[in-house]
């Protein structure tokens, strides 16, 4: 399915340069995200597979849903 996201400059290089180093071409960029989001056999902080993110902070279930709502808020109203 394709879909449209908003990536961080400094990922989005990031995963490119990643793209190039493990497959020689940004065509296999996607592959790498879906991999990524899968677990791709990397191990997190507390030994699960799956992707982790370090924010600095413990946050709450509840504040982890907040903060989600707020970012769908913004990619709602974004236009290009």
């Amino acid at each position: 399915m394709k879909t449209t996201i908003i990536l961080d400059d400094d990922l989005y290089k990031q995963l490119v340069q990643e793209a190039l180093e493990k497959y020689g071409t940004t065509r296999k960029l996607s592959l790498l995200i879906n991999e990524k989001l899968k677990g791709g056999g990397r191990k997190g902080r507390r030994g699960k597979e799956g992707l982790s993110i370090r924010i600095g902070r413990d946050l709450k279930p509840e504040e982890i849903d907040r903060l989600t709502e707020e970012g769908w808020r913004k990619v709602i109203k974004w236009k290009p």
